[in-house]
């Protein structure tokens, strides 16, 4: 699938990636402090994570056409992976497990951070890169000698590092009658059993390639309680649904919207109108990929609310 090999200088990328001219400048150097705004944003579950962004919006152009170049002509995705990968998703992630009897959540510990420069110019070098392309495209993907999150490229080139890992868990998954999947950071393992004794075995494997479980984070669920994978229910044998919580949660603005008005329940969450408007469209569309009946009474409900 790999085109890299044909890729020979940093001309032969700009336009095999179709990059704007001046991409050049970016790929010959490392960035440094001067080329990425770093800021902190407060996690949903607790703690922080640092984001990066790209200062001038070359770099940010350009980041954006090699992600969709590595991501369509340089990685092969493997089959158990869901995350950031074309035609997958958190649904399709949790359809693998559906109505399992056991499971176990695994968290990977500052991923993108773990994941080195050095690394990243191997893995391309592994597909077919040259050394002064790995090199060109490693200097314009990684801050601080990581990938960075809140880089475009940094999705696609964990999943190319990572590669031989999932294929590792996938070969242990079969070994031991489990099934594997990857959604970025999340490892989730489904089975008749599952247990501490695979959770150690897991971790070894993770800190003998460079990565750390989030012991806090480490989740095992068994049927005949509430069983969530990435986001969704996967406790029944005919379709997955959305956890109760959020639909109580969704149920309850739309409640309270229709009798006291957006503005009011907007307040309420400690937002302003438009933005809880957007909030509860994308809670709804987000519903109607998993339970579309529901989700579409909701619509209406809505709908009904913005012309009243």
């Amino acid at each position: 699938m790999t085109v890299l090999p044909r890729v020979r200088s940093l001309s032969n990328l700009v336009v095999a990636a179709s990059l704007p001219e001046s991409s050049i400048t970016w790929l010959e150097r490392p960035l440094n402090a001067g080329d990425v705004r770093v800021h902190t944003t407060r996690k949903p579950k607790g703690g922080y994570r640092t984001v990066c962004h790209p200062i001038d919006e070359s770099l940010l152009r350009m980041q954006k056409r090699l992600k969709e170049f590595i991501d369509r002509n340089v990685l092969d995705p493997h089959p158990n992976v869901h995350g950031f990968t074309r035609g997958r998703g958190a649904a399709t992630n949790a359809l693998a497990h559906l109505n399992a009897r056991a499971l176990l959540t695994v968290d990977i510990t500052d991923f993108f951070p773990s994941i080195g420069r050095e690394r990243v110019d191997q893995a391309l070098q592994v597909h077919g890169a040259n050394p002064a392309i790995s090199e060109a495209i490693a200097n314009a993907s990684t801050f601080g000698d990581a990938l960075a999150t809140g880089f475009p490229t940094s999705p696609v080139l964990s999943n190319l590092v990572f590669r031989p890992l999932d294929e590792e868990f996938r070969s242990f998954a079969i070994e031991n009658n489990l099934v594997y999947t990857r959604y970025a950071d999340d490892l989730t393992f489904s089975g008749i059993s599952v247990g501490d004794e695979h959770l150690q075995v897991i971790t070894d494997m993770l800190r003998s390639s460079g990565f750390q479980t989030n012991k806090r984070k480490v989740r095992f669920q068994r049927r005949g309680h509430q069983q969530v994978v990435t986001g969704m229910a996967i406790a029944h044998s005919d379709h997955l649904r959305l956890p109760k919580a959020q639909k109580k949660n969704l149920r309850q603005d739309l409640y309270f919207a229709g009798k006291n008005g957006l503005a009011a329940q907007a307040r309420f969450r400690n937002l302003d109108e438009a933005e809880f408007a957007d909030q509860l469209q994308g809670r709804i569309s987000y519903l109607m990929g998993v339970e579309p009946i529901l989700a579409e009474q909701m619509r209406r409900e809505y709908e009904a609310i913005e012309q009243s």
